[in-house]
């Protein structure tokens, strides 16, 4: 193996070692096949660029090129030319894999599944090092810079998930490093000559310098102590993300994980630090819906914000079940510190410790913090009006008591005019509603994100309005906005989604926090809607009256709402969701692009089996030797073995390992010449020589035995005898074959030449004239008489 060879090796191997600290990103090992894939799909575009003779930058430009036909291949989502080559639309299907990767990479607390975005971003990432590193180690040989393509590698992820800071994740990167500069160090050596030991003796090229022993020594003692030093002293293994707290944001307040900041924000950005466990809640109700926590009244040109709770109202002051089911929820407190209790729905009963009481004008249950508070019972109800019952009932009386409380708004003209447009043609308070969520629905371009951007109006409302893009906050706080301009009185709440499933009971993070919008009805009261899109929030559910009434009293085919059955599995998600085939680039009317309740991405950017593809384009190298085997094998079979075929094969053996045989030597003359290339053959390349001037000048024809032994035993000493870049294009760029290949088209053109004389002579004869004669009827041409 020549030294580019080798090197390249090592440096893919190297690159691969460093990968281990993605063990604590992923879960289970699904990415380590892309991930190698691309690693040896740039090693080997690399090696095969350099083995044709070509310099750093067509290898650079060759390595990016296999970069992007494994992105095509694995993500391009079927928008790929023969699914390897992109096209405009596999890099609009990019940018949106980058978008919802880096939304989950914010998001979502690893370990994450090895799917969509990430796994995108991640192969990116990996295949742009992979080029460096490559370029580095072999092209450039600077084996010192390869620290920097290794450091990255191990850098980032360690930087998402706290546990790839660990101590022994760093061995593997470590050996790697050293391997690299042991092994350009030992082929810069060897490069010099020859080699002896202090006593004189000849040390191969193959083996270190006994000289370097105490370097060695050396370097394995001071690994030892650090990694001693490591396991000794205290380090801070939290990684990047974990130093970005804040919650939802704020104005200036301190709010930990157990808690939430009660602002609904117009603008700014989402920062979610590390997933933390709050709440650990068992349930009677199968299909749990949002815990409730602050509610916000008080609108400003910022947004929303809570006014002083008044906790005066006792625990019997509770709603009374009637005849509604009650269900029974028992919350274990993992890690909140709120000075509200979260609640489910409708509360009927609260056992907790503390004091706490009920605001009356929200609902809110203050008091004490929950810091003190281990766990504690709630009963409650969980009302789901119809859709034909919220059509047909009143807003609130203006003379109400909380009707400015709830309807007071900033006045932005600007904003007036767009609700105007949107409510045009509405005249209840359920077709405002259903205007207004229309409005702000992925169908009309709005999206989910963790950040929102200015677009110079002065008004956040009417930025995000413009951006359309933002996250739970935004939404919620828009909407209710809007419903104010509308004068439908309409406020914020802010609590917590549904969170997973965790066998009988659910698990509901710091990642669950969620805002979302109560609109009041006249009889119904104040009813829940959610108008973020379900794709951007974790444990998000549906509420079946956020609809158009649907009249089925005189369809008998029509299928039941799922969602007022008790008993149905709430991990069956919504069944008016439908295939997210049937709608416009696979988003659902909810906003969800086919994905998990956990936030996760949908199928469709899930690991594409173009993969296989992807394989098909890794053979094209090796089509040329499979091409050339078979003419072998064709030739060689003993059904068609003579003496020509024989020796058309020795021939082109000859050609690929650079043997020149002139065309004016006779067959024996030839096989001469190949016995002197090929010492070890002689015999053989004898008897081919000989075989064929028996074929050419005898009258009888030769005899076959022994030709394709013959055959074999002068290709394995032209192959054993030849260089290693030799040996290479022999066997996957035959030369032979590229000179046939060259002769064919040499035939082609001249044939169609004598075809395109042969056109033109006709067209010339169809058209060419009679001459002028020297005399005519009355006298010659001079006009002499």
């Amino acid at each position: 193996m020549n030294g580019q060879r080798h090197a390249t090796m090592v440096a893919a191997a190297t690159l691969a070692l460093t990968l281990t600290p993605l063990l604590g990103v992923f879960e289970g090992l699904g990415w380590t096949f892309p991930v190698l894939l691309t690693i040896t799909m740039i090693a080997v575009t690399g090696a095969l660029v350099r083995a044709a003779g070509r310099g750093q930058g067509l290898q650079t430009l060759a390595m990016a090129a296999a970069l992007m036909v494994v992105l095509t291949a694995g993500f391009g989502g079927g928008t790929g030319f023969l699914f390897i080559i992109p096209m405009p639309g596999t890099f609009e299907h990019w940018a949106q894999l980058a978008g919802s990767g880096v939304a989950d990479i914010v998001v979502n607390a690893p370990p994450v599944a090895p799917e969509g975005g990430i796994l995108f971003l991640t192969v990116v990432g990996v295949g742009i090092v992979a080029i460096l590193h490559d370029m580095f180690v072999v092209g450039l040989r600077t084996p010192a810079l390869a620290g920097l393509t290794l450091l990255t590698m191990y850098l980032v992820p360690v930087s998402v998930a706290p546990e790839a800071t660990a101590w022994f994740w760093f061995i593997l990167p470590a050996v790697a490093y050293l391997w690299i500069l042991a092994d350009d160090n030992l082929r810069r050596v060897s490069a010099f000559g020859h080699r002896f030991t202090g006593a004189g003796q000849l040390v191969g090229q193959g083996f270190p310098s006994p000289m370097a022993r105490t370097a060695r020594w050396s370097a394995v003692a001071f690994i030892a102590a650090t990694l001693t030093i490591l396991t000794v002293v205290p380090v801070n293994t939290s990684g990047l993300v974990d130093r970005v707290s804040g919650g939802f944001g704020g104005d200036g307040e301190a709010y930990g994980l157990g808690d939430v900041n009660p602002w609904a924000q117009l603008s700014g950005s989402l920062n979610r630090p590390e997933a933390v466990d709050v709440l650990r809640v068992t349930t009677t109700d199968p299909n749990p819906r949002y815990l409730r926590m602050h509610v916000l009244d008080e609108l400003n040109n910022d947004g929303f914000v809570p006014n002083d709770y008044d906790g005066e109202a006792e625990f019997d002051q509770f709603a009374r079940p009637g005849i509604q089911q009650e269900y029974t929820a028992e919350i274990e407190n993992l890690n909140s510190r709120a000075p509200v209790v979260p609640v489910y729905g409708t509360p009927t009963g609260l056992d907790i410790d503390g004091d706490w009481l009920i605001d009356a004008d929200t609902g809110v249950i203050v008091g004490d913090t929950m810091a003190d508070v281990g766990s504690y019972t709630q009963t409650y109800i969980d009302p789901a009006p119809d859709t034909a019952e919220l059509a047909r009932a009143p807003g609130m009386d203006p003379g109400d008591s909380r009707w400015e409380a709830n309807t007071e708004h900033p006045d932005v003209p600007e904003l007036t005019e767009i609700v105007q447009d949107t409510t045009r043609g509405a005249s209840t308070v359920h077709e405002k509603v259903l205007a207004v969520l229309d409005h702000l629905s992925v169908a009309n371009g709005f999206r989910y994100s963790l950040e929102t951007s200015e677009a110079d109006s002065g008004e956040a409302v009417l930025d995000f309005l413009t951006n359309k893009s933002g996250f739970c906050q935004q939404y919620a706080a828009t909407m209710a906005w809007m419903l104010r301009e509308a004068d439908v009185p309409a406020r914020v709440v802010i609590g917590m989604s549904q969170g997973r499933r965790d066998g009988e009971s659910w698990i509901l993070t710091s990642h669950d926090y969620h805002a979302w919008v109560e609109v009041y009805y006249e009889g119904p009261g104040w009813v829940t809607y959610d108008p973020t899109p379900s794709g951007g929030v974790p444990g998000s559910v549906s509420f079946p009256w956020a609809a158009e009434p649907a009249d089925t009293a005189d369809d008998p085919t029509a299928a039941p709402d799922a969602t007022a059955d008790p008993t149905a599995d709430p991990s069956a998600g919504d069944p008016s969701a439908g295939d997210p085939s049937e709608f416009p680039n696979g988003e659902a009317p909810d906003g969800s692009t086919g994905s998990a309740a956990d936030g996760g991405s949908g199928a469709g950017s899930r690991f594409n089996p173009a993969w296989l593809a992807l394989l098909l384009v890794l053979a094209v190298p090796f089509v040329p030797a499979l091409w050339r085997g078979g003419i072998r094998r064709s030739r060689l079979d003993p059904q068609r073995l003579s003496a020509q075929s024989a020796w058309s094969e020795a021939a082109d053996l000859a050609t690929d390992y650079g043997v020149s045989l002139s065309d004016s030597l006779t067959p024996r003359q030839a096989g001469g010449v190949l016995a002197q290339a090929a010492p070890g053959a002689r015999e053989a390349a004898t008897a081919l020589g000989s075989a064929m001037a028996q074929h050419r000048y005898a009258p009888r024809e030769a005899p076959t035995a022994g030709l394709a032994d013959a055959v074999t035993d002068l290709r394995s000493e032209l192959d054993r005898l030849a260089q290693r870049r030799q040996r290479l294009r022999a066997r996957f760029w035959p030369a032979s074959l590229a000179a046939k290949l060259a002769a064919r088209r040499s035939e082609g053109d001249a044939a169609m030449s004598r075809r395109s004389a042969q056109a033109a002579e006709k067209v010339r004869a169809v058209v060419r004239r009679r001459g002028r004669s020297n005399s005519r009827k009355g006298g010659s041409v001079t006009g002499r008489p």
